[in-house]
């Protein structure tokens, strides 16, 4: 087991609590962890301690750690930092953004006007090359 000192603990649940997830690439040779300063092995071994005891979440996707901090992780941080409940993760919060379906329509479209590039019309009924030439 790594012991850890009391300052890169709170380095790490600080960044944390702030951001409602850690980032932590899969090399634990690593001298320091991007974002926190601290030894990337040192931050691994806290995540999985926290994930341990079920505050927060591991998501595994190429060669990288992703660890979402729960409700009640958000709590036993606040709790050893000794911090209000004022401050809330970014994750938390509710985003004020607009996103596309409620922007006006300014899309572009396709060199044919109303269609769009893809892989052509699905829903249009084929027409048949034979019935449509002209009579001669």
């Amino acid at each position: 087991m790594v012991q850890v000192k009391r300052q890169d603990r709170r380095k790490v649940y600080e960044y944390l609590l702030m951001e409602g997830v850690i980032v932590i690439k899969k090399d634990m040779a690593l001298p320091k962890h991007e974002e926190t300063g601290v030894k990337n092995l040192e931050v691994w071994m806290l995540l999985r301690s926290l994930r341990d005891k079920k505050l927060v979440d591991l998501v595994f996707s190429w060669q990288y750690y992703y660890y979402y901090l729960k409700a009640e992780g958000v709590k036993y941080v606040r709790d050893k930092l000794g911090i209000v409940e004022d401050v809330i993760p970014a994750t938390f919060k509710k985003a004020d953004k607009k996103f596309e379906d409620d922007a006006p329509e300014t899309r572009q479209r396709g060199p044919k006007g109303g269609r769009s590039f893809g892989r052509g019309n699905r829903g249009a009924p084929r027409r048949n090359e034979e019935t449509e030439q002209p009579a001669q």
